[in-house]
């Protein structure tokens, strides 16, 4: 299954980079004289993995030609958003968990200015926070209790991309994530009575896709306008 979803994910990438840039490859034409062929700061989306769903904001600096550009993404979920407490019908768990996650590196484009074709190198760190209520214990103790999340993971990774079109773009990445995150995190177990204790928190590494999220996959497409 992992190795299906990881070349349905590089096949989409190839099919996309192929077919635009065989449109790109005469977009030079569409330029006017007084027109700048590299629009320098860029703003948009991502949707994917690690990133989930966030922003990205990328900028060509002048130097090696146009080609080398700094670039940041962030994202940030909290269950919260997703089903609110006060939804009618709706039972809460207690349970709450908020994501977020920080980017910054280097793009360079292989083969024009700013456009097509690029490598990246990146250090992105991954955090998780939260409260687990209701957690029981193995001693004789009758109530549950709660346990706090506080986990962070940060990686180099290395990527291939390509920012297809001009002032809207179409941008697919693929690429790997060098330390990718653990199965399970040991956390703290706080009783009424004022008892602790470590207790290891699962997170689901089985369910498709966030289990991508624990295999160091970087997957993600991006859609946005450049200025």
């Amino acid at each position: 299954m992992k190795k299906a979803i990881q070349f349905s994910f590089i096949t989409l990438f190839a099919i996309c980079s192929s077919v635009v840039s065989a449109q790109s490859m005469d977009e030079d034409q569409f330029y006017s004289e007084n027109e700048p062929k590299v629009r320098p700061f860029r703003i948009g989306g991502k949707l994917g993995f690690p990133n989930l769903i966030g922003g990205n904001v990328e900028y060509v600096t002048p130097l090696l030609g146009d080609k080398l550009a700094v670039s940041a993404d962030y994202s940030t979920i909290s269950t919260d958003w997703i089903v609110p407490e006060e939804e009618e019908g709706y039972e809460s768990s207690g349970d709450k968990l908020d994501f977020s996650y920080i980017e910054g590196g280097l793009n360079y484009y292989l083969f024009r200015p700013g456009s097509g074709l690029y490598v990246g190198a990146s250090y992105g760190n991954i955090k998780i926070e939260g409260q687990m209520v209701r957690y029981s214990t193995e001693s004789d103790r009758t109530e549950p209790g709660t346990g706090d999340i506080d986990f962070a993971n940060g990686s180099f990774n290395l990527k291939l991309g390509a920012k297809l079109g001009g002032l809207f773009y179409f941008r697919p990445e693929v690429g790997y994530r060098f330390s990718a995150l653990p199965e399970s995190y040991d956390m703290e177990v706080v009783f009424d009575d004022g008892y602790t204790e470590t207790q290891s928190y699962t997170f689901d590494t089985e369910s498709s896709p966030q289990n991508l999220l624990y295999k160091g996959l970087i997957a993600n497409i991006g859609l946005g306008f450049a200025f």
